[in-house]
């Protein structure tokens, strides 16, 4: 051949040891990650087999060990990939890994050993670093991140590229041999192949750490975005994304949609009989009524306190009474202590009109609310009497028994000593 091989696999030696000093560097400004350590060892010792290949291509030691070093680039590079991208099953399981590069060790090194004159040492060398390169190739594209990550597609490119020029190589090799192509020479190709895909992998190695941490910010992010539209108790939007949401969900026909307005009647009283731990408690069962009751399209938030609100898009104010009756029902369901304080909800409804903003339906709606809650209540205290006369009848509990009568007697009827509670 016309290339001096050996300065040919030198030069490679050293545009592979720059490249993995500039990846080194590079990765000791980010932060660490799993696998860097095996892509960082796989190309020093890849560097270290161009350089015996280079000064001791014949030598009774220098070839095997060249091979040797050689073969491990790309199941040391794909042992780094598991770890990196740790998440999901591979195609096949780490273990199979060492048992590739076991075998094909065992061939190279035996051909090396007890030479055979069907397959040269050079040619077993090239073929086993066929046949590695075609296994990471089907290991990395069977990775579950390989669909959402551009560089893993990108080194399964060059990983394909590879084999088929070693592919093309041996063919030539095994056709023309001993006419055109040397054996020495195949040895040399097949490391020099490697070389160009270990080169293109330390560019990608600093690309996949970043992507990660791309990643790792993004999903940051949403948190803090997560953390600042939902409410941490009822898990439903704050007042803020609450109006962001639903101004999304009645651009497509405004005039159709019917707004509620909630609030949780007498909530103060819960929390003094219950404690304020079961008050939350109450309000966080409020919250997943609501997301278990209402459609996908619909849009529910906390306003604030015990005052919640929902729009319900393409509702009339007729068929709202069927989603609130709905949502009563699942939040009886739901209750902390029915039988003590049990949590109802006052409701206020109102139509959109043409025209008409967010913010007015909701002062009509709020509105509404209140006139219903007052008519609640003065229907409740009109029926008080009826209540107390009738526990007048009654003797008086013991004290020591008046704790378990809390358990027995609806929250309208508690009486305290023949008075009104």
């Amino acid at each position: 051949m016309g290339v001096h091989i050996p300065s040919l696999l030198l030069a490679a030696a050293v545009a592979l040891f720059v490249a993995g000093a500039v990846s080194a560097s590079i990765g000791v400004r980010q932060r660490a990650r799993r696998g860097t350590s095996w892509w960082l060892a796989a190309h020093a010792l890849l560097v270290a087999s161009l350089v015996l290949q280079a000064a001791l291509p014949r030598h009774d030691i220098g070839g095997p060990l060249a091979a040797l070093l050689a073969l491990q680039w790309p199941v040391v590079m794909l042992g780094g990939l598991r770890r990196f991208y740790s998440r999901g099953a591979a195609l096949a399981p780490a273990w199979a890994d060492a048992v590739v590069l076991a075998v094909a060790s065992v061939a190279v090194v035996g051909t090396w050993l007890a030479p055979f004159d069907a397959v040269s040492p050079e040619q077993m060398l090239g073929v086993a670093m066929l046949m590695a390169t075609l296994y990471i190739a089907t290991a990395v594209s069977r990775l579950e991140d390989f669909a959402t990550t551009s560089t893993l597609k990108t080194l399964l490119g060059g990983l394909v590229a590879g084999a088929s020029v070693q592919a093309a190589w041996l063919a030539f090799a095994f056709a023309a041999v001993p006419f055109a192509v040397a054996p020495a020479d195949v040895g040399a190709a097949a490391m020099l192949a490697t070389a160009v895909t270990a080169l293109l992998a330390t560019q990608l190695t600093p690309a996949m750490t970043h992507e990660r941490q791309i990643a790792h910010l993004r999903a940051s992010q949403r948190k803090l975005r997560h953390l600042a539209d939902v409410d941490p108790l009822t898990k439903l939007p704050n007042r803020r994304h609450f109006h962001e949401l639903a101004d999304i969900a009645l651009k497509p026909a405004p005039g159709l949609a019917t707004v509620l307005v909630f609030d949780v009647d007498r909530l103060q009283r819960i929390n003094e009989l219950l404690g304020h731990a079961n008050g939350d408690e109450a309000l966080r069962q409020i919250g997943t009524a609501f997301r278990e009751t209402l459609r996908r399209r619909d849009v529910a938030g906390r306003l604030g306190g015990d005052e919640f609100a929902a729009v319900l898009p393409r509702t009339r104010e007729a068929d709202a009474a069927k989603v609130i009756a709905r949502l009563h029902a699942r939040l009886d369901d739901r209750q902390v202590a029915p039988r003590i304080a049990r949590v109802v909800l006052n409701v206020g409804a109102a139509q959109m009109l043409a025209g008409e903003s967010l913010a007015d339906a909701l002062r009509r709606a709020e509105i509404a609310m209140t006139l219903a809650r007052d008519e609640n209540r003065r229907t409740a205290d009109r029926q008080a009497p009826i209540a107390v006369e009738a526990a007048a009848e009654r003797p008086a509990a013991p004290r020591s028994t008046q704790a378990a009568a809390l358990n027995a007697i609806p929250i309208g009827e508690v009486v305290m000593d023949g008075a009104a509670s």
